[in-house]
């Protein structure tokens, strides 16, 4: 099935209905961000620009929430008055891009004097009626019937450990700012529409308790974001298995691999240990706890959405067949400690060109950027330490420094076919980051430089002494204003 970001279509109302009243008039805006993303393959420059539209919800207060992924890499964001050419700046107050939401501020605080806002409405289950709203280009609001099919635990656009989502059907007409659209009950918003497949007519959306821990963090000016746990885990329907580790007579799962820095191996749990309950809540062989409103739902939902970072973390584990209780703090340190980030939306990548050689350190965002099949296209040396990182590269202060790709000079001749081999020393020396790559290359006027990779051919070596005047014909020759960024 084909998701798309973008929500649009045929031009016709779909079985929605006109809204006019003052309230829906108050509660919408329209987004407008100019987007220009970095090149991973070109790191010295950004792509082309372009815009995206879409429709911020007003919140009480002259806020706006919208999809982190309508301002992700903007370099510019303004807000319209629906029905008019009334337009103000705007600045990101908070956002999140694994939870898919932004917090909008504009710049002229009074620009939304007079709008009423939004409240938050209740969460929504399985067979709840509900709405979606879209603005037309006059201003007026068409309102699309929709129903929730589903509510649980799956991935986000860029989320690899899954909060929770809604699954919704409906028919949306194609208008100018479908990019984002709000989910309304009763005029109180349950959700925001973050994907749409217009075969299907089903898509997903952010449900509110989402929004409300986003914005209930965001609301003392220090964003800290969703709290993760730092596991990995295999369920325990096995009988066999579950004899062979001494799990309980029922429920809990296996913990296969722990992270020290994330919440629960600071709090002392361990690679083995069965997982019984969390924050008081018992976990099935499956790993799903009993939510009062969902029913069966899985651990993740228990884990990130429920506390905040900093709140306590209480659990249940049977270890060697002896069951005990262990607390802690739940925290985001098994996302943020790592060697190789996931996540780096608005921010340049770092690259180093040495005598037309080009270093990079490896992130998810330049494996992204292979496209949809990135595991598949991208080097799979690189898609290996990305994909097994815990066990290769458990040091977060040791980067993935790899070389990317090789510019024609006079002495890199030869080398041009060379991309995607992992650097592991300079002169003898370990490399851990582009930085102490630099230092390396800087300290060498005179000799060789003795590249060592992992992979074949092994070892390039470059004339020191050379490198001055290659340096400056590469910037020249390429239009590179700087040979680094660190």
């Amino acid at each position: 099935m084909r998701w798309a970001l973008v929500l649009g279509g045929c031009l016709c109302m779909a079985g929605g209905v006109w809204a006019e009243d003052e309230d829906s008039r108050g509660s919408l805006v329209r987004v407008r961000a100019s987007i220009q993303p970095y090149d991973q393959f070109r790191p010295w420059q950004k792509k082309s620009p372009y815009g995206l539209n879409g429709t911020g919800v007003v919140l009480p207060g002259g806020k706006v929430l919208a999809t982190a992924a309508l301002v992700a890499n903007r370099t510019e964001v303004g807000l319209e008055k629906p029905g008019s050419a009334e337009k103000c700046a705007a600045e990101v107050e908070a956002i999140d891009y694994e939870a898919n939401l932004a917090l909008l501020q504009p710049v002229d605080r009074n620009f939304l004097k007079g709008f009423s806002g939004v409240l938050l409405g209740p969460a929504l289950r399985a067979g709840d009626k509900t709405e979606v709203w879209q603005l037309e280009k006059n201003g007026e609001m068409l309102r699309n019937q929709a129903e929730i099919l589903s509510a649980g635990v799956g991935r986000y656009p860029s989320d690899e450990a899954g909060f929770l989502v809604y699954g919704v059907r409906v028919s949306l007409p194609k208008r100018d700012d479908s990019y984002t659209l709000p989910l309304m009950k009763d005029g109180q918003l349950a959700g925001m529409m973050m994907g749409y497949d217009r075969d299907s007519q089903e898509g997903t959306a952010i449900p509110v308790p989402m929004i409300e821990h986003f914005l209930k963090d965001a609301s003392d000016g220090k964003y800290e974001g969703f709290p993760t746990l730092g596991v990995s885990w295999s369920p325990l329907r096995d009988p066999n298995l579950r004899e062979e580790v001494l799990a309980p007579k029922s429920g809990g799962l296996l913990l296969t691999r722990v992270n020290p820095r994330g919440t629960a191996g600071r709090a002392g749990l361990r690679e083995g240990d069965i997982l019984i309950s969390v924050d008081g809540f018992k976990l099935d062989e499956d790993g799903n706890y009993r939510d009062p409103l969902y029913g069966p739902t899985a651990v993740g939902n228990l884990i990130r959405t429920r506390p905040t970072v900093g709140s306590p973390a209480k659990f249940r584990i049977s270890r060697d067949g002896k069951e005990m209780e262990m607390t802690g703090t739940y925290d985001r340190k098994a996302r943020e400690e790592v060697a190789i980030p996931t996540l780096q939306f608005d921010q340049a990548p770092k690259y180093l060109v040495v005598g037309g050689l080009v270093f990079q350190e490896l992130t998810g965002v330049y494996l992204q950027e292979w496209g949809d099949k990135w595991s598949e296209r991208a080097p799979q040396r690189l898609v290996e330490y990305f994909t097994f990182q815990q066990d290769k590269r458990p040091d977060p202060e040791k980067k993935v420094v790899f070389l990317s790709q090789v510019l024609p000079s006079p002495i890199t001749l030869g080398y041009q076919q060379l991309s995607g081999l992992v650097l592991l020393q300079l002169n003898g020396q370990e490399i851990k980051s582009l930085a102490e790559l630099a230092k390396v290359v800087d300290s060498c006027a005179s000799g060789n430089l003795v590249f060592e990779f992992r992979d074949e051919p092994g070892k390039l070596i470059l004339n020191a002494a050379e490198l001055p005047a290659s340096s400056e014909k590469i910037g020249k020759d390429y239009g590179l204003r700087e040979l680094r960024r660190l």
